[in-house]
């Protein structure tokens, strides 16, 4: 497999996680650089990351690529899906935060501070919501949907270190919630390994 992406994408990232703990290798293509992003502009039309190549086989979604993982390597030491309709609503509220912090980087990338923006405000008061919905619907003792690693697990812990790593939201007001999480999955290799690093 080849994986079109860059080391900071947390949408890449989770199928860098996913990948390691399956067992499937695959070669990395940087997209950072103009040779990458060429690279992906002639096998994607979206021009967005990640991108799966396997063989013939093109996949465009970090979602996708993930179900093309798992189904054929299986779940390996992750913890398969027991309801996969309330998993994939979980990872939905997920992206939807991460979505709102990426504008927010962007936004500021482009020299507007976001917070002299209605829009900007919005953005931050969604992403509270969300984490405050997750800290209700994320059964994080034994037993729950906590019990183990598994796909909404993975996408939190992603967008949670993108959103410190990018300083666009202040995940700590969330530590009451989620600091058992990352601090039991801190050093997993699978997690350790691909977390982006503040230089």
């Amino acid at each position: 497999m080849k994986l079109y992406g860059t080391t900071t994408s947390p949408f890449v990232r989770r199928v860098r996680v996913v990948a390691a703990e399956v067992g499937a290798t695959f070669e990395m293509i940087n997209t950072a650089a103009d040779d990458g992003q060429a690279a992906l502009r002639r096998v994607s039309p979206i021009w967005k990351v990640p991108v799966a190549e396997m063989g013939e086989r093109i996949i465009y979604d970090s979602r996708v690529i993930i179900d093309w993982l798992t189904t054929f390597h299986g779940w390996g030491d992750l913890r398969a899906p027991a309801d996969r309709w309330r998993d994939a609503n979980l990872v939905n509220a997920i992206d939807g935060a991460l979505e709102s912090g990426v504008q927010m980087f962007y936004l500021r990338r482009e020299g507007l501070d976001p917070m002299t923006l209605p829009f900007g405000q919005r953005q931050l008061d969604r992403m509270a919501a969300i984490f405050e919905w997750l800290a209700g619907e994320l059964e994080l003792g034994p037993g729950g949907s906590g019990d183990g690693l598994g796909l909404p697990e993975i996408s939190l812990l992603a967008t949670l270190d993108w959103l410190d790593f990018r300083d666009v939201y202040p995940t700590a007001k969330h530590d009451a919630a989620f600091g058992a999480l990352r601090a039991a999955h801190r050093e997993r290799p699978s997690l350790a390994t691909t977390r982006p690093l503040v230089s």
